[in-house]
Order: structure tokens, then sequence, then C-alpha cells
């Protein structure tokens, strides 16, 4: 008997949701004799970032679930018919952990953000940002950031202690600023940096772009100075 066209099939486990369709194996035919054996064949890949980012928000902070599925081609004598079996895998947290951290997985930070769920507008700004970092756009994208943080404002309705807040900041007032104050002015801060998106002429760069946008993220999603408490939410990735 003699098996050839080897692949395996990778998916999350629970849901059942593929993640890999077809890794062909490093052996591309395997001659089994008529006693008892085993091989044993490798499979080789490679995941994207998205994928991990993927496999990370499913696992969550347990161990890693996954689905192997396995098929090949069986010739035996003049027959030639497909094979496939499959089986749950469970990956321990630290052993997964361990290879992430082998991996360099570790040097990105994922920080989630609270958003408002009722707030379809707010949800619009930031795709529309992560949008024009996508495709080169960097200034839009930065005047997207603008229009979020003064759409904070807005609801809040505290437009004026961030202008406040900032006015303390540079003046010999600072040292006596509450550290709710200082968010504040670092809210203002933010805006004006924004600004240069909308009236400047100023050009921002693809690292600017993305450190504006993710400052303005981390920042509105403290309820003292962005998203308030007491809403519903929802959890979002930056």
């Amino acid at each position: 008997m003699v098996l050839f066209d080897i692949s395996l099939s990778i998916s999350l486990a629970d849901p059942m949701r593929p993640l890999l369709v077809s890794i062909p194996s490093s052996e591309r035919l395997i001659k089994c004799h008529d006693f008892p054996g085993s091989e044993q064949v490798a499979f080789e890949m490679v995941l994207s970032r998205e994928q991990i980012n993927a496999l990370e928000a499913y696992r969550q902070e347990k161990d890693l679930k996954l689905n192997l599925g396995l098929r090949a081609l069986v010739a035996s004598g003049d027959e030639l018919l497909p094979s496939f079996d499959c089986t749950d895998i469970i990956v321990p947290r630290e052993q997964w952990l361990d290879a992430l951290k082998n991996a360099g997985y570790r040097n990105t930070l994922l920080f989630e953000v609270p958003l408002p769920a009722t707030s379809d507008g707010l949800a619009s700004l930031i795709s529309k940002a992560q949008e024009f970092i996508e495709t080169g756009h960097y200034k839009d994208a930065v005047m997207q950031c603008r229009h979020i943080v003064e759409q904070i404002e807005s609801m809040r309705e505290d437009k004026n202690l961030s202008a406040s807040a900032n006015k303390r900041a540079h003046s010999s007032e600072r040292k006596g600023m509450t550290s709710i104050e200082r968010l504040f002015s670092l809210r203002e801060q933010l805006k004006n940096i924004c600004h240069l998106g909308a009236h400047g002429t100023e050009e921002f760069t693809r690292s600017q772009a993305k450190a504006i946008l993710g400052m303005t993220m981390a920042l509105l999603s403290e309820p003292t100075v962005g998203f308030a408490a007491g809403q519903d939410l929802i959890e979002e990735q930056d």
C-alpha cells in the first residue's frame, strides 16, 4: 500500500473554524508493508501575524485547542482511495506561551481598548483611520483621530476642562495639577497634534500615524478623560 498527496489542515476546535486549509507533508510518498510499523511525518507552516492574533483572541488565557485533519490518497493494488481522519489536540498554555516567546511574538504588545457599544460613529472613525494607514493616507488617518477626540469632547461636554488643564500645564501652576488634570492636558495636546492632519501642510509618516492612532485609542479608553464609565462596553483591538 502506498500513501501520497499527504496534507494536514488545522482548525480552531470549539467552535470549529478553519485556520490553515492544506499543509503538504515533508514526505511526498510513504510505502506501507504488511507488518506493524509507524511513520513520523513532518508538516511545516508559517503563521502570519494576523493568524497568531486570531489564535490569541480565540485562546484568551486558556490552553490552545485545535483540530487536526489528515488527508492522503491511498493506492492499494488497482484501487486509489481518498483517506481522511481528524482529531482534537490541546496545546498546554505554558508550552504555547514559550513557543510564542521564542518566536519573538512578545515583541509586539496587544492592547485591548473598550469602546461604547452604541457608538457606531466612533467605530466608523477608528475603522477609517486604520484603513487610511493601510492605504498610505497618513495625514487623513491623523485627521480621523482629531474627529475621534472631538466626538468624545462633545459626548462628555468637557472640552473646556482639557483646554483649562492644558493652560495650567504650561504655567507655574503645573506642579499642583492632579493626575486627571494632567490627562486632560494630554488629551488637548493630542488634539493639537491631530490638528496638523486637518489644517497643516506637514505630512506624516506611517509610524507617526500609527503612533497617533494608538495614543488616541489608549488615552480615550481611560474613563476620566475618554469613554465615560458606566457605558455598555465592547472590546476592540489595536
